[in-house]
């Protein structure tokens, strides 16, 4: 496998090895999946993240005007176009604009909240112990192809999430204890789960629960449904150029929609999602006007958009787990709580972020972002940028500086074994945080591997640092990855086993009262960073680089646009 080039054995990177880290860096944020559980042997496939400079904004303002096509430039295309099937979170966005959830999750009118809405169900009760979910649903709702939307619809949406022929990557692992849905009356249903499910409500506004046309199910088949999407959204299907391009068009019936983003049809004619895999393709469309929105622009390129003047720019921060290196419990010599706990003082990652990442994201500091429930700010300030505290953690370990700048102990070097997964985006990144290991006595060696090999290397616990990130949308998304049974198949690849952890996540889940709930994930955050076995680096967020023009864009709580009020 390819190895990284390496930096200087000690000191600081100099200015022309940070132009140069710069100059290389292009699309660096492919991430992981999203909504997934370890259970559901969750194939976690790479989507594309990123953090722009301007205001994160709930909605975009501009000048746009009614009618008309919004072409949006995308970096990869959908694996499916089935949300109940999809694992990958690029597919989620394209599907919001098709379906509609029960309920939708969103941020509130002040930007700094969130709020349930009605979808298609116009109000919900939860039981005591969070195990029963019970929807009313509106009436008066039409999917596109003119099946009338009713209780039948619900529970053919989630029987075909949990059909064994569906192969769902993300949404089945999302239902957790699901057990089943449950008819009570035409207008009204039941998603019932065989024990406490306290985060579902997060889980089914995500994307992977857009209730579905029941005869399209049947008429196309668990397969076949991904290839023809109806669903009840202010968006139709119209047709799909694999790999090239997915054309919608208005659905002029379209009433039923939240208040929040548009109870009315929309504004637009058409909306186009066109995949454009090269990143400076991708500016270079947006620049000739071919594309009025381009979605995860390398950071070189949002800086240079920002600097002309001629752009605007939508960050959407989200839910989840920041970007950022798993290290190894098990493996010497990160199996000894001080080196661990040396690594997280010697990283800078205010300056990762303003001198090789362009500034274009936020520096991380524990193991959620903070807009994530039961993000722990006390767990974000364990540790500061302090090399001489690191030193002296190592010091105490017995790593003593030698010859070289390089530690030694009984003979052996501090030595590190990265390990990364192609199109990680933290490739590049990689080489300044073994610069800044550098500094404290650590030598490294990096190396890249495609995604499934890298997976087998973190399971087998072959490395000291690898590389992760995950957008979710409830904080049990720790489970997916702190998990002790997720050691050996899953992604736990830091091989942290700590069944006390274990338990107060499964308790946090268990727990209804959403303030006792975030208090307890306060805790695990906590205890997660003491122990030092994740080095988070940068927030997962998704940039859009727009036209001036482009108006009326809304955005969730796991970084994705909705295009119910836009205008171009």
């Amino acid at each position: 496998m390819p190895e990284l080039p390496r930096l200087r054995p000690a000191g600081q990177p100099s200015e022309r090895d940070l132009l140069e880290m710069r100059a290389r860096l292009v699309s660096r944020r492919q991430l992981f999946g999203m909504g997934g559980a370890l259970a559901a042997g969750l194939g976690l496939a790479p989507v594309l993240a990123a953090c722009g400079t301007s205001d994160s904004a709930a909605t975009s303002s501009g000048s746009g005007k009614p009618g008309g096509t919004l072409t949006m430039g995308i970096n990869g295309p959908p694996d499916t176009l089935d949300p109940g099937a999809t694992g990958l979170a690029l597919t989620l966005m394209l599907s919001m604009a098709m379906f509609d959830p029960l309920i939708w999750w969103l941020p509130d009118a002040s930007g700094s909240g969130s709020q349930f809405v009605p979808g298609l169900a116009e109000s919900y009760s939860v039981n005591a112990d969070a195990s029963v979910y019970t929807f009313k649903l509106k009436h008066g709702v039409t999917f596109h192809d003119g099946t009338a939307f009713d209780a039948t619809a619900v529970k053919a949406t989630y029987d075909h999430v949990v059909d064994p022929a569906t192969k769902s990557k993300s949404g089945l692992g999302a239902l957790g204890p699901y057990q089943e849905t449950k008819i009570i009356d035409p207008y009204t249903v039941q998603i019932i789960f065989s024990a406490p499910n306290a985060g579902f409500m997060h889980q089914q506004a995500a994307g992977n629960f857009g209730i579905a046309s029941p005869t399209a199910l049947k008429k196309y088949g668990p397969t076949g449904f991904g290839s023809h999407p109806v669903g009840t959204g202010p968006f139709k299907f119209v047709s799909y150029a694999v790999g090239s391009q997915l054309n919608l068009a208005k659905n002029p019936g379209y009433t039923w929609g939240p208040a929040a983003l548009s109870s009315k049809p929309p504004e637009l004619d058409k909306l186009i999602f066109r995949i454009v895999t090269d990143d400076s393709g991708r500016y270079s469309a947006l620049q000739s006007g071919q594309l009025q929105i381009a979605m995860n622009l390398p950071p070189n390129d949002i800086a240079a958009a920002k600097k002309s003047g001629s752009y605007k720019q939508l960050t959407v921060p989200s839910i989840g787990t920041p970007l950022g290196m798993p290290i190894n419990v098990t493996r010497a010599p990160t199996n000894d709580p001080l080196v661990r706990q040396a690594i997280m003082y010697a990283v800078n990652q205010d300056k990762l972020v303003n001198q090789v990442l362009f500034g274009v994201d936020v520096p991380a500091h524990t193991v959620l972002t903070p807009i994530t429930p039961g993000y722990s700010a006390a767990s974000a300030g364990l540790y500061s940028y302090d090399p001489a505290k690191a030193g002296a953690l190592l010091d105490q370990a017995g790593w003593k500086m030698g010859s070289g700048g390089v530690r030694t102990k009984n003979g052996q070097k501090l030595f590190l074994k990265i390990i990364l997964f192609s199109d990680s985006g933290l490739d590049l990144p990689t080489e300044f945080i073994v610069s800044e290991l550098n500094k404290v006595g650590f030598t490294a060696s990096t190396t890249v591997q495609p995604f499934t090999t890298a997976q087998g290397s973190f399971n087998a616990g072959l490395h000291n640092l690898g590389a992760f990130g995950y957008y979710g949308t409830d904080p049990y998304l720790l489970n997916i990855w702190v998990n002790s049974d997720a050691i050996k198949s899953g992604f736990n690849w830091s091989h942290y086993d700590n069944p006390a952890v274990d338990a107060m996540i499964a308790k946090a889940n268990a727990t209804a009262s959403a303030s006792a709930r975030d208090a307890l994930y306060e805790q695990v955050c906590v205890t997660l960073m003491k122990d030092a076995m994740y080095l988070p680096l940068w927030n997962v967020n998704n940039p859009f680089t727009m036209s001036p023009s482009v108006a009326g864009l809304h955005t969730t709580l796991n970084g994705y646009l909705t295009f119910h009020a836009a205008t171009v």
